[in-house]
């Protein structure tokens, strides 16, 4: 990847985000039995398309005060495969990663495509039901992407307090663009009074006077909406929608095996700019028609795949499926060494706070 990160990550509690608001209630905390049929729902999966193959399900959280979904992605990769091997030296892996999410923060799930892509190879992407707003950066990394015929990415506009109401959010792609809105207004506003003041004046008022009033109108109508925007919140909002086209950038540079800087930089830009809204659907069809390559998941794989995200209860849950990986990393299965009956460690390690470290996750945002 040759270009920089552009001005670094941000602050924690000012971390660019990208959520299909309204999609997904907050998550409970998995419990052991819930756990144990996802991973049994993940191996019918793991036989239908054999591999290894990991769950994502679930909002993208950064890491903070507590770890966040690419710390625990991280941990649950080193635990199964270890220290990751030089690129030129790393095995010839295959991941399968089946990805259910609404979206969250775009840090987290840039740094998750980034971990996948250290361990594997070739990265394949499965979305049967939805990797909307900040998840589809996730699949922008993939190597090959799989959606049904019910499957969706979303658009990357950013998502910010609303100024009208802080406790809700809106797209900064909203506000970035309601400056153009309104120098629009103010244009088409003077091209019709003008004409009009002519028409009026009969040409017995100098044309400079006119235009010093066409002007002085204009000004009256558009200044109040101008004055609650500062340079500071045109730029800070520009800023936002430029860390998702930043990040697209890189991860479909990493993806693509012919690099065509063109391709990619129409690619980033429409899925950041070209939205009328950030709930709108990108199908397969309209993924290929942006340039973004993505095939339609065969029937089988998807009645298991969907088997798999049903089966989290709307939970959220980051772990793997094969049975291999997924015994490596259980969490009880060290206190099932220690003669700990399976559902005790299971309890322990989940009221510990770090419920998803190698296994199932749980956010609280």
């Amino acid at each position: 990847m040759n270009d920089e990160h552009a001005g670094g990550t941000a602050a924690a509690d000012e971390r660019a985000s990208a959520l299909d608001v309204g999609l997904r209630a907050e998550a409970e905390k998995m419990t052991f039995e819930e756990y144990q049929r996802v991973v049994q729902a993940g191996h019918d999966l793991a036989q239908c398309e054999p591999g290894i193959w990991l769950l994502i399900s679930g909002k993208f959280v950064s890491d903070n005060k507590e770890k966040g979904t690419e710390g625990h992605l991280k941990d649950m990769l080193r635990g199964a495969f270890g220290y990751p091997e030089p690129e030129d030296a790393a095995p010839e892996t295959t991941l399968h990663v089946l990805l259910d999410s609404p979206g969250g923060s775009l840090d987290s799930a840039y740094s998750s495509a980034m971990y996948l892509a250290k361990y594997a190879k070739t990265v394949k992407v499965y979305v049967p039901n939805r990797a909307k707003s900040a998840s589809t950066l996730l699949a922008l990394g993939a190597d090959e992407l799989y959606l049904s015929p019910f499957g969706e990415l979303g658009p990357l506009d950013t998502q910010i307090a609303d100024p009208r109401n802080p406790a809700s959010l809106m797209s900064a792609l909203d506000c970035y663009q309601s400056v153009d809105y309104v120098s629009d207004f103010a244009i088409r506003t003077f091209q019709l009074v003008l004409p009009e003041l002519l028409k009026q004046t009969g040409g017995k008022i100098a044309v400079e006077e006119l235009l010093k009033i066409a002007s002085t109108y204009t000004l009256g109508i558009v200044r109040p909406m101008m004055e609650s925007v500062t340079a500071l919140n045109l730029g800070g909002w520009g800023r936002s929608l430029r860390i998702g086209e930043h990040y697209a950038r890189r991860l479909l540079r990493m993806r693509l095996e012919e690099v065509d800087e063109k391709r990619i930089e129409d690619v980033a830009r429409k899925l950041v700019f070209q939205y009328t809204h950030h709930l709108f659907p990108i199908d397969c069809q309209e993924a290929d028609r942006i340039g973004l390559p993505a095939s339609l998941m065969k029937k089988d794989v998807y009645d298991r795949a969907a088997a798999v995200v049903e089966s989290c209860n709307r939970k959220d849950f980051v772990g793997f499926l094969s049975k291999d990986e997924a015994k490596k990393v259980e969490p009880w299965y060290r206190g099932l060494k220690n003669g700990d009956s399976q559902s005790g460690a299971w309890d322990r390690y989940a009221g510990s706070g770090h419920a998803q470290a190698q296994a199932g996750r749980v956010t609280h945002s």
